[in-house]
């Protein structure tokens, strides 16, 4: 059996894009770097919603929620929710204070967490009713 020349440097690749995505950052994100180390675009699913999760340097946040489950993925439009406002920490807490919602009813306009771990790649949030949810943060490619 001949193999192409090309199935080696295609195995090589993915086998590099599966160790870049399967390592981790290991080392923690200090407190004192959490306001700047969490700029950035983060995924994670809260509840029956993915949400895909983008602060701004400049205190600025937008989040889009996407219903997930049978019905949502398979016979509805599935139509996306858009929340926008701003973002502060204070020590382990992350304010998120909310100015627009589109497609979404919401009870508060301002949510707090507490970060329980933060990694470059990693974070959990942890809310005052004990709920966690981890994030990841979103590679491009």
């Amino acid at each position: 059996m001949t193999r192409s020349p090309w199935v080696g440097q295609i195995a090589v690749v993915v086998l590099g894009l599966c160790a870049a995505s399967c390592a981790t950052n290991g080392a923690p994100v200090p407190e004192a770097e959490y306001s700047t180390a969490i700029v950035g675009r983060w995924q994670g699913t809260v509840g029956d919603s993915k949400e895909v999760l983008t602060i701004d340097g400049d205190g600025a946040f937008v989040c889009q929620l996407h219903p997930t489950g049978f019905i949502a993925n398979t016979l509805s439009q599935s139509v996306t929710g858009t929340i926008r406002g701003t973002w502060k920490i204070t020590g382990t807490t992350i304010t998120l204070r909310v100015t627009s919602a589109e497609h979404e009813h919401l009870r508060n306009r301002i949510a707090s967490s507490t970060i329980v771990a933060f990694r470059a790649d990693a974070l959990v949030l942890k809310t005052d009713r004990g709920e966690s949810s981890t994030f990841r943060r979103a590679r491009a490619f």
